[in-house]
C-alpha cells in the first residue's frame, strides 16, 4: 500500500489484518488527526460555482488538498453542494 507525501495519510499507521485464519491480509489505516485549533487559518466566503477542489487549488495550488478544508470545517455535510455565502476556514498547512 503506497502512501504519498502530502497525502492525508502521510503520518498514519498502517497495519494488516485477516478475517480468516491464514487468509489474505488487508491494510487498515489508523489516522491520527491533529486538532485544527492549533493551526492558523484564513476564512473564505463561498461564491456561486465554487467547489472544494477549486477552492483548494486557489489556496494550496493543489486541487487534491480539498480534504484539509473538509477537516477544518466539520459542519459541512454535503461536500458537493456548498451554499454561496458559507464561510469556510482554510487552514495554513
Amino acid at each position: 500500500m503506497a502512501i504519498y507525501k502530502g497525502s492525508r495519510y502521510e503520518y498514519a499507521t498502517v497495519d494488516y489484518v485477516s478475517t480468516k485464519l491464514n487468509g489474505p491480509s488487508h491494510p487498515i489505516v489508523f489516522n491520527t488527526i491533529q486538532p485544527f485549533t492549533l493551526i492558523n487559518y484564513k476564512t473564505y466566503t463561498v461564491v456561486e460555482g465554487d467547489r472544494l477542489d477549486s477552492i483548494s487549488n486557489k489556496f494550496y495550488s493543489n486541487s487534491g488538498f480539498w480534504w484539509y478544508i473538509v477537516m477544518a470545517n466539520p459542519s459541512l455535510t454535503d461536500f458537493t453542494n456548498i451554499a454561496p455565502g458559507t464561510i469556510l476556514r482554510i487552514p495554513n498547512v
